[in-house]
């Protein structure tokens, strides 16, 4: 996973690195990450195979109902523009604390890029050693 450090223009779009742009054609979808912080850019059809597992989660549990709003309820598609940059929504921005100027950190994961703040990311702990035996409640291979 390779990360980028990028600035958000004035009007709140950000450049997708170039390596990415082929593998995510013209449309992407950005939306909420389930890690607090962070916002992910799916290709349509991995975010399509994301909907399609949560067919499948409890509809009854109030933490897939979270998720699920969080997540699909969240999602905004929008076009990569011929400059190489897609147009994020200002409440999205305000998810992790962004705005138009701020630099961002983007990790890149063939299919899917997350998005933090650099300064989230500085600020965030990098010790490996707390997360040895943390299991998910929810594992969703699209995610």
């Amino acid at each position: 996973m390779a990360r980028d450090i990028k600035k958000i223009d004035a009007k709140g779009r950000l450049f997708v690195p170039t390596r990415q742009r082929d593998t995510f054609g013209d449309t992407v979808v950005v939306t909420n990450s389930l890690d607090r912080g962070y916002l992910c850019v799916y290709t349509e059809d991995r975010f399509d195979r994301i909907k399609e597992d949560t067919k499948s989660w409890n509809a009854v549990d109030a933490k897939t109902r979270v998720i699920k709003r969080a997540i699909l309820g969240e999602a905004l598609y929008t076009k990569i523009d011929s400059q190489g940059r897609i147009a994020v929504s200002n409440e999205l921005w305000e998810k992790i604390g962004a705005k138009p100027g701020d630099e961002i950190c983007i990790f890149d994961e063939d299919d899917k890029l997350e998005i933090c703040t650099k300064a989230f990311y500085d600020n965030e702990n990098h010790d490996l050693s707390e997360l040895a035996g943390m299991e998910s409640q929810y594992y969703v291979s699209s995610l």
